[in-house]
């Protein structure tokens, strides 16, 4: 079983664990700040996981 990862990217966290449901594989990815979970998802490879955490930060920035 794959450890998990975390990453400080534009002042929020992001977090990446593997997948707790033994019948799908996978990454869940939750980004946070201020205490708070802002949002969350899953996906194939913590690759995938830590891009999709990135875009989801990037558009609560308001960036393209």
């Amino acid at each position: 079983m794959q450890t998990t990862y975390e990453e400080e990217y534009l002042d929020h966290h992001i977090y990446i664990e593997p997948n707790p449901d033994s019948f799908s594989e996978g990454f869940e990815w939750a980004i946070c700040k201020d205490d708070s979970e802002w949002d969350n998802g899953l996906e194939f490879s913590i690759e995938e996981a830590l891009k999709a955490a990135k875009k989801a930060v990037d558009l609560l920035q308001g960036k393209p």
